[in-house]
């Protein structure tokens, strides 16, 4: 289990599409444009991890962490995104945030993950992890720009499936689908 605690974003869980898990294709031909940067940090870099499975989780949480920055204060600057994320992930990342600017909204409270691999394609050619996170946003809360709970918003376990993939060097998610409310129970065992 990975606990990440920041502030959330309990948008990403509940305004994303929920998509079917058929949408995380394979695609060995995405590229990732630069290297990603994490100065403030404290986590070992998943490029320093050797596990490919650890790396991945490593680069997911990575993501996660800063899409809780983004979402806690969104600001309309992409380029830590572009540096994590490619393809549909990235597309999502970016629409999140503009949501959050164009409604006025932000998050906070702590999002835990509960990640476990489920599948991994390790090649000379292809490394992708796919990862399967039963993500608790209970103690999150979407506000508008006073500060007020945002009404009509939903809390709870959903699960999310990602594709992690090493381009270039580098982990980058390059897809996610999250599903609805209730849609997985955590397995702390």
């Amino acid at each position: 289990m990975i606990r990440v605690s920041s502030f959330t974003l309990a948008s990403l869980l509940i305004a994303a599409a929920c998509t079917d898990t058929s949408d995380i294709p394979a695609d060995p031909t995405s590229t990732a444009s630069e290297p990603p940067s994490h100065a403030s940090s404290p986590s070992l870099a998943p490029e320093a991890i050797e596990d490919p499975e650890q790396a991945a989780i490593a680069a997911y949480t990575r993501y996660w962490e800063q899409a809780m920055r983004s979402f806690a204060a969104p600001d309309g600057d992409f380029t830590e995104f572009e540096a994590l994320a490619t393809g549909q992930a990235l597309e999502q990342a970016i629409a999140i945030e503009q949501r959050g600017i164009d409604e006025g909204t932000h998050g906070e409270g702590d999002i835990i993950h509960h990640v476990t691999v489920k599948d991994t394609l390790l090649t000379d050619e292809v490394q992708q992890v796919v990862l399967i996170d039963c993500a608790d946003s209970t103690q999150t809360q979407v506000l508008d720009a006073e500060d007020n709970p945002v009404a009509g918003e939903e809390y709870g376990y959903r699960e999310v499936q990602s594709r992690v993939e090493l381009l270039d060097g580098y982990w980058i998610v390059t897809a996610m689908a999250v599903q609805e409310i209730g849609s997985c129970v955590p397995d702390d065992s």
